[in-house]
């Protein structure tokens, strides 16, 4: 039961996480504005920088950089990209599985409630700091809290489901 469980939880898992980032990336709102002149910055950018990497001025500006022409990335092609995408969501939802296995739970929404809870605490987690020290807009630390939260909440419907299907009847 429990080697079918994992192997189920990780196929399911996987393919739900992944059609779920795909789906919250294109149907919800952006979480990043527009430039005014995007050539000009791009160029100013490209002037000022070495490499994709975090940059930062004593003034408080913040910038992400990833540019298409840069060797950091630009070698993977979206093929290799989207390969990465779902092995990483597969290894998730292995993770999901196994957090899941380490409890006494049954029950499809106590289930989801659990992972909704750790997907909210890995949210504060990963974008809390991002907001406190550097300065992101509180849409970042809501938005991307809530679409984690929202995604392992509606997988662990999923993976509760799968254990309850495979658990012995009198367990």
């Amino acid at each position: 039961m429990r080697g079918q469980f994992i192997v189920a939880g990780t196929l399911v898992g996987g393919v739900l996480l992944s059609f779920l980032g795909w789906l919250t990336a294109a149907l919800l709102p952006p979480r990043y504005k527009q430039f005014r002149d995007p050539g000009a910055v791009v160029e100013a950018v490209r002037a000022n920088v070495s490499s994709n990497d975090i940059y930062t001025t004593p003034r408080g500006l913040f910038l992400a950089v990833s540019l298409p022409s840069s060797s950091d990335n630009g070698s993977r092609s979206f093929g290799t990209r989207v390969i990465l995408q779902f092995g990483t969501e597969f290894v998730v939802a292995l993770g999901l599985s196994l957090l899941l296995l380490m409890t006494a739970v049954r029950s499809p929404l106590a289930a989801a409630g659990l992972l909704g809870l750790a997907g909210f605490i890995a949210g504060i987690e990963t974008h809390f700091p991002n907001w406190n020290w550097a300065g992101f807009p509180t849409s970042y630390l809501v938005a991307g809290t809530s679409y984690l939260a929202a995604n392992w909440f509606i997988v662990g419907l999923a993976l509760g489901a799968a254990r309850r299907k495979l658990s012995p009847k009198d367990a």
